[in-house]
């Protein structure tokens, strides 16, 4: 009697079945290969997100730094600065009857 042939030999054999199972083992690496490509580009995506915006938060920083050194560094205007104010006052003499104010003073 002829032993056997188990069932994972059996489609070696026809060619037809190898042809159908190298297509179909194509198509699942050309599929593989598209995922991957795809997986690559998000997750590249993400990482020049990440980057970008944490570039974006170093720019802020260093600007508002400077802008403090700037405003440090930076003497005030002589416009800014008067060293005579000019006006008119006029004396109110203070009633009889009013409360005296200040440090010392008592109600």
């Amino acid at each position: 009697m002829n032993p056997r042939v188990s069932t994972a030999e059996a489609p070696a054999r026809n060619p037809i079945a190898r042809s159908l199972a190298l297509a179909v083992l194509a198509v699942a690496l050309v599929g593989a290969a598209i995922m991957g490509a795809v997986v690559f580009a998000v997750l590249l995506g993400l990482f020049a997100v990440g980057y970008l915006v944490s570039l974006a938060h170093a720019w802020w920083r260093l600007f508002r730094v400077r802008r403090r050194v700037a405003a440090i560094e930076q003497p005030p205007s002589p416009a800014a600065k008067p060293e005579l104010i000019e006006g008119e006052y006029q004396v109110v003499e203070a009633a009889v009857d009013a409360a005296p104010r200040g440090p010392g003073a008592t109600a």
